[in-house]
């Protein structure tokens, strides 16, 4: 089953999950740490989570910041 909700409410059982997969949730989340509690109150002891993260490291033009297609615009 998939379910899309916000991460910081989700409408699951606690411990009613075996794998969470996550997706860019945490950088530029001011509510982290509900999101944290979340996923620790769903994710069934044993359970997984897998998180995947954009991370820049190098400052970017403006000309490549105001880029309509960029990802981080």
């Amino acid at each position: 089953m998939f379910v899309q909700a916000n991460a910081e409410q989700l409408p699951l059982r606690d411990q009613s999950v075996d794998v969470a997969l996550v997706n860019g949730i945490f950088n530029l989340n001011p509510a982290r740490t509900a999101i944290f509690h979340e996923l620790s109150r769903v994710v069934r002891t044993g359970g997984a989570v897998f998180a995947a993260e954009l991370v820049v490291r190098l400052r970017r033009s403006q000309r490549a910041r105001m880029n309509e297609n960029d990802w981080f615009a």
